[in-house]
């Protein structure tokens, strides 16, 4: 890749920061073997190497992280994206209706559960396994596997399924059987090191207490933390073949699965078993061969295997969108 091409995608990502977009940004550009470039921007624009240090909040990166946990337990048997979730979990099905829905639905935000806001979720402290029933509403928003609405607790489901499952906790889990595999050393519900945590801002638990309690309900969908390198070596063992899972996990775990009207009439998925494959009107040059997840902190992680192309944005702003992570990235692909 032309070097020429890190220092475009660099200035588009500090120009963010200059007028005030964002608080700070962290790109870094990876193959499979090693990193490429990195680049961090503070306050003003300023270069601030030391972001590469710091534990940011990954928001719904945090999907894609857990689901590739899921993969490894795929991979084993001892789990199948088709399984009902009743198998595994049968306090689970409280109405007839919740026996169609599958582990895969949860990955496609096809569950047809209607949940309760991420704002209450933090603010009543439900737990985080057995009792994430509570999460739900009674009655399904459309019948399982046939629509498509975008849900963050019902990932809340998965913990249970791992405790019900393994016996442990999905923090002991990934850390076992995750993050030991890749290397990842800084990545959790709360920061590893609380002091090089970044802060997060207009984060829904509005105080450090409620932040912390957010992380001890180990919110699956929305609460890892996690540094750029701990990112890029997720990426890079996802994209060796055998290094973490073998090619028919990996191709069931990042191939698109068939799509689904959006509830409301808004557009089709582009889902995977846990990846996103939408396509991006910002992102002009987009390829088929990449898949992502982003998050409402701002944040990206992108994988292009025909590429052998890793990319990770990183910032602190809750509902910052990700227009400007595409914008970015799609420099790289030569867009001017």
């Amino acid at each position: 890749m032309d070097a020429k091409l890190f220092e475009v995608a660099a200035s588009r990502a500090r120009g963010y920061v200059t007028t005030g977009h964002l608080p700070c940004a962290l790109l870094a550009v990876a193959d499979r073997k090693r990193i490429l470039f990195q680049r961090a921007f503070g306050p003003g624009g300023e270069e601030e190497p030391l972001l590469w240090e710091r534990a940011f909040p990954l928001a719904s990166i945090s999907k894609s992280i857990v689901a590739a946990g899921i993969a490894r337990l795929v991979e084993r048997g001892t789990l199948d994206y088709t399984d009902p979730v009743a198998r595994h979990f049968p306090e689970f099905v409280t109405a007839p209706w919740r026996e169609q829905i599958t582990l895969g639905d949860i990955f496609t935000h096809s569950t047809g559960l209607g949940c309760i806001s991420l704002t209450d979720f933090i603010a009543r402290g439900v737990p985080s396994e057995e009792g994430c029933t509570s999460l739900f509403a009674p009655d399904p928003v459309y019948e399982p596997g046939t629509r498509y609405q975008y849900a963050t607790l019902t990932y809340q489901i998965l913990n249970a399924v791992v405790r019900r499952r393994l016996g442990v906790s999905m923090s002991r889990f990934l850390q076992e059987n995750l993050y030991s595999a890749c290397g990842m050393t800084h990545t959790a519900f709360n920061p590893v090191e609380p002091a090089r945590a970044m802060p997060t801002v207009d984060h829904p638990a509005d105080t450090p207490e409620r932040l912390r309690r957010f992380g001890d309900l180990e919110p699956s969908g929305a609460g890892l933390w996690s540094t750029a390198p701990d990112l890029i070596r997720l990426a890079q063992a996802l994209l060796t073949p055998g290094k973490l899972l073998t090619p028919e996990v990996y191709r069931r775990h990042t191939d698109l699965r068939p799509s689904l009207p959006a509830v409301g009439g808004d557009g089709v998925s582009r889902r995977t078993w846990g990846w996103n494959r939408e396509i991006r009107p910002e992102f002009t040059r987009q390829p088929e061969s990449g898949f992502f997840h982003g998050g409402a902190t701002g944040t990206l992680l992108w994988l292009d295997p025909e590429a052998d192309l890793i990319f990770v944005f990183l910032t602190n702003r809750w509902g910052s969108g990700n227009e400007h992570c595409f914008i970015t990235l799609d420099a790289l692909y030569g867009a001017a």
